[in-house]
């Protein structure tokens, strides 16, 4: 065999895979080929970017955009993984990975929540890994620029668990007021939200000013999974009938991953901090399910129907996704 063969057979193991499923993982082209592909993963809408992966295929047709993703790059932040276990420089950027080796036959890359991580085969040289990270560096940067842009929103968007704290409700800005030290007579005991004349809201707790955060964030918390568990329903039995289902139980869900999902037995679950985006958001969600209901896929004949109740999906769907909420800490 010449020398010529073997970088080739070589390279075969880096051939670009195919996608497994909706989770982005990937399998080798011989899998494929051979019909070995897994059952599709269930139904479900992601609240935020899951971890994605891209062939080299694509990778090597962006790499004509180099120049111009680094010259647009070199002063954004990139998202750094917080267990990287190696670092190697992309367009002039630093850039740091978390490295698992696996029995896959093929090198996968992933860009999520935390950063990038790499899978690669047991046997394959860094020097390999090295050169496949080259070749998608493009892609890379890319996808690690929008993951920090999406990290420094939700972090300044933090929110402060004390008097005078600011959270989105239903979209708009809620203000929290402590009123624990307030006299017996006007004192707040129950939780409840106001909302002045102008449209700004507060909500009011039955909390001193220095209550600790945790106190405060559970009190709000409680608050909100009422609110949810009354609007999600009230909506549910709005596009129902529209959509010709039934749905037979609600259940609130805390998943870091989905904004809701559905089961062929009726069951709706929504992510009770739906509540932080606006009302039509969350109609898009709720459809979203209840749809699922006739359709357990996301079929063209999925779409026409969602598409029957709320014509402008697409931009609601949008706004889903460019929103990304504070982390609830």
């Amino acid at each position: 065999m010449s020398t010529g063969d073997t970088l080739k057979q070589a390279w075969q193991w880096l051939v670009p895979p195919v996608v497994e499923d909706g989770l982005g993982r990937l399998i080798s082209r011989r899998r494929s080929i051979e019909g070995t592909l897994p059952p599709p993963a269930p139904v479900a809408l992601l609240p935020v970017p899951m971890a994605e992966e891209i062939s080299m295929e694509t990778a090597v047709a962006a790499v004509g955009a180099a120049d111009s993703i680094e010259a647009q790059t070199r002063s954004e932040q990139l998202l750094v993984h917080p267990d990287a276990s190696h670092r190697t420089a992309l367009h002039g950027r630093d850039v740091a990975y978390l490295l698992r080796r696996s029995k896959r036959r093929s090198i996968g890359f992933a860009v999520g929540a935390q950063g990038l991580e790499v899978t690669a085969p047991q046997w394959l040289a860094m020097g390999e890994i090295e050169a496949a990270l080259q070749t998608k560096a493009d892609w890379i940067v890319r996808k690690l620029q929008d993951a920090g842009q999406r990290q420094q929103q939700r972090n300044e968007a933090r929110i402060h668990w004390q008097d005078g704290g600011v959270l989105d409700y239903l979209g708009r800005p809620l203000v929290l007021r402590l009123k624990g030290d307030e006299a017996l007579v006007s004192r707040t005991r129950q939780t409840h939200r106001e909302q002045a004349v102008d449209g700004s809201q507060s909500l009011h707790l039955p909390l001193v000013s220095a209550a600790p955060a945790a106190q405060v964030r559970a009190a709000v918390q409680t608050w909100i999974l009422r609110e949810a568990r009354t609007h999600f329903t009230a909506r549910l039995l709005h596009y129902a009938p529209l959509l010709g289902v039934r749905w037979n139980a609600l259940r609130l869900s805390s998943a870091s991953t989905r904004w809701g999902s559905a089961n062929s037995d009726g069951i709706i679950r929504l992510n009770w901090r739906l509540m932080q985006h606006g009302p039509q958001t969350i109609d898009y969600v709720v459809v979203h399910e209840l749809a699922h209901l006739q359709h357990m896929d996301h079929s063209a004949q999925f779409w026409a129907l969602v598409a029957e109740v709320l014509p402008d999906w697409k931009r609601l769907r949008k706004s889903l996704r460019d929103k990304p909420l504070p982390a609830w800490e």
